[in-house]
């Protein structure tokens, strides 16, 4: 993703969009015969994935390319744990904290 640093809201342009990325990692990920209850972890990883992306290209003073290698697992834990704060996502936070961690 090409990103272009410009003064205001947004804070730069991006080709493709980030909006444009997460709907093509949504769809790379749409399982056969729609979205379930089951698949609500990926979509949240998704968009988790999403912001942590988000804030990479956020720091970008200069035209570049951004990599998605370049969010690492500790700015996606963040966006999870963030992401799960709100009382409504009381079991699924504890979830997520006492699963081990496959990555890092």
């Amino acid at each position: 993703m090409r990103v272009f640093p410009t003064k205001g809201f947004p804070p730069f342009d991006a080709e493709p969009s980030l909006l444009d990325v997460h709907n093509d990692i949504q769809a790379a990920c749409d399982p056969k015969g729609g979205w379930t209850e089951e698949d609500e972890w990926t979509g949240l990883a998704n968009w988790s994935f999403h912001q942590a992306l988000w804030a990479v290209a956020d720091q970008s003073t200069e035209e570049r390319d951004v990599d998605r290698d370049e969010v690492s697992f500790e700015m996606f834990d963040e966006c999870m744990r963030s992401n799960l704060s709100t009382d409504c996502w009381t079991a699924e936070r504890r979830e997520y904290e006492e699963s081990p961690l496959r990555f890092h």
